[in-house]
C-alpha cells in the first residue's frame, strides 16, 4: 500500500500570493507543501509593485532580499494624455500615510523566483512542474491529486488548501465556476518588453508611465536599466472594429499618439508580443471550510493601478491569519468567517475598482487629471494610488468627496474636458 504524504497546508501556485502564503504558513510552523505547474524562472506580466506591498514582504522576511536584488526604485507614477498636452505626476512621498515613499519595479521572473526560494528557505517543500488535478474534501481533510511532468500522479493530504493558482483552472470546482456579475466591458492587453524606450531623468525615470488614449491606455514600466515593459489595454470591441492582429493594433496605436511616438523613437521589442484578454472577474465565494482562494484565483479587476500583485500578497497574509486561528481551535472556518474573508477581499479590491471606473470614463478622468485639487484631497488619493485601500477616516472622506465630484462631472462640467486630438504628425 502506498503511503500518502500528509501536510498541514497545501499551497497551489508559486506566484507572489502562493509564495507569501507558504512563507506565512511556515512562520506558524505548519508543514507546508507548495506546488507550481511551471519551471522557474518563467515570464509573467504585472511588474509594478505598490508601496503597501513593502510591509507584507517585511513580514515574510523577504524584504532585505528584495532590496538587494537590484530592482528599479519606484517613487511614483506619471499619467499623460496621448498627445502629450496634459500630465499628472503622483509622488508617493506626498501621501497622507507614513511609510509609502517608494517601492520597486520588478522583473517578475526574478521577483517570483526570489519569493519562492524564500518560502523554501523557511522550510516549505516546493514541487515545480507539478499540476493539481483534483481536490476532494471531507472529514476535515483534503485529498489532492498531483500530476508530475512524466504524467505520473500522486495523492497527498492536507488540512488546509490555499488556491493561489491564478486565472487558469487546471482543476474545476463549483466554487471557482460561480462568478459575480460582470461590471465592465471585456478588455484585452497586448504587451512586450522593449529596449530603448525613452525615460525621464533622475528618480522620475523609475515611474510607471500611463499614456491615456481616448479609448484605452498604455503602460510603460522600467524593469531594468535598459528594458521597459509596455502594454496596450483596450476593449475587445475596439479590437474587433479595428480588424487588426494584436501586434499591428499595438503599433497602430503608437503611431497615432504624439507622446508614444516620442517615447518609442529608436525602441525595439526584445521578445514576441503576448495577449491577455477578458481578465476582469471575481469569484462569488472565496472561502470554504478549509479552502481559501488567494490573489487572481479569487478575482482580478484591471491592471491600471497595479493592484494585482499587492492584492495577491495581501490576501495571502489574510488567509493564513484566518486559518491559523481556526486550526489552533481544532476546527474549520465558520460560515461567518468565510463570509468575512470574502467581504474583506472584495471591499479592499472595491476601492481600486472605483478608481478604475473613474479612470476609464473620459469625463471623470478629467477630474483625476486636474492640476489644482481642492480641499487637500490629493494626498488622500495619492495614498490610495500607493495601495492603501484601507480607508481610515482621513482617506475615507477625501475618497468619497472625490468620487462624488466625479459623479457630478458626468452631468455638469466641473473640470475642463480633456482634448485628445493629436497635433499634425508632420509638425
Amino acid at each position: 500500500m502506498n503511503s500518502v504524504s500528509e501536510y498541514d497546508v497545501l499551497v497551489i501556485g508559486g506566484g507572489p500570493g502562493g509564495s507569501c502564503a507558504a512563507a506565512f504558513a511556515r512562520k506558524q510552523n505548519f508543514r507546508t507543501l507548495l506546488v507550481e505547474k511551471c519551471a522557474f524562472p518563467r515570464f509573467r506580466i504585472g511588474e509594478s509593485m505598490l508601496p503597501t506591498s513593502n510591509a507584507i514582504l517585511r513580514a515574510t522576511g523577504a524584504w532585505s532580499k528584495i532590496q538587494a536584488a537590484g530592482f528599479v526604485p519606484k517613487h511614483g507614477a506619471l499619467f499623460v494624455l496621448s498627445n502629450g498636452t496634459v500630465t499628472k505626476e503622483v509622488i508617493f512621498s506626498e501621501s497622507l500615510v507614513p511609510g509609502l515613499d517608494s517601492t520597486y519595479q520588478v522583473e517578475r521572473a526574478k521577483f517570483d523566483a526570489l519569493l519562492l526560494d524564500h518560502a523554501r528557505e523557511l522550510g516549505a517543500e516546493v514541487r515545480m512542474e507539478t499540476t493539481v488535478r483534483s481536490v476532494e474534501s471531507g472529514a476535515g481533510l483534503h485529498r489532492v491529486t498531483l500530476e508530475g511532468t512524466a504524467g505520473t500522479t500522486e495523492t497527498v493530504s492536507a488540512r488546509w488548501v490555499i488556491d493561489a493558482s491564478g486565472r487558469d483552472n487546471f482543476f474545476v470546482t463549483e466554487q471557482k465556476q460561480a462568478l459575480d456579475p460582470a461590471t465592465s466591458p471585456k478588455r484585452m492587453a497586448v504587451y512586450s518588453h522593449f529596449r530603448g524606450v525613452k525615460r525621464a531623468p533622475g528618480r522620475a525615470g523609475g515611474h510607471t508611465v500611463v499614456v491615456r488614449l481616448e479609448d484605452g491606455w498604455f503602460w510603460l514600466i522600467p524593469i531594468d536599466e535598459e528594458r521597459t515593459s509596455v502594454g496596450l489595454v483596450t476593449t475587445l470591441a475596439a479590437m474587433q472594429r479595428a480588424k487588426l492582429p494584436p501586434e499591428e493594433l499595438f503599433w497602430a496605436a503608437v503611431k497615432a499618439s504624439a507622446k508614444l511616438r516620442e517615447l518609442f523613437d529608436g525602441a525595439e521589442a526584445t521578445m514576441s508580443f503576448r495577449v491577455t484578454s477578458d481578465y476582469t472577474y471575481f469569484r462569488r465565494q472565496l472561502a470554504q471550510e478549509r479552502l481559501l482562494l488567494v490573489g487572481d484565483a479569487a478575482g482580478f479587476f484591471d491592471p491600471i493601478f497595479s493592484s494585482g500583485a499587492y492584492m495577491s500578497m495581501w490576501s495571502a497574509q489574510l488567509s493564513i491569519e484566518l486559518l491559523t486561528r481556526a486550526d489552533r481551535a481544532g476546527r474549520g472556518l465558520t460560515p461567518r468567517e468565510r463570509a468575512s474573508y470574502t467581504n474583506a477581499i472584495k471591499n479592499h479590491a472595491g476601492v481600486f475598482r472605483r478608481l478604475i471606473e473613474i479612470f476609464y470614463n473620459n469625463r471623470s478622468f478629467a477630474v483625476f487629471m486636474s492640476q489644482e485639487v481642492p480641499w487637500n484631497m490629493m494626498p488622500g488619493l495619492t495614498s490610495i494610488v500607493a495601495g492603501h485601500a484601507k480607508l481610515t477616516w482621513p482617506l475615507w472622506w477625501r475618497f468619497k468627496l472625490f468620487s462624488l465630484i466625479c459623479r457630478l462631472q458626468l452631468r455638469f462640467q466641473i473640470a475642463a474636458p480633456l482634448d485628445y486630438r493629436q497635433p499634425d504628425a508632420a509638425g
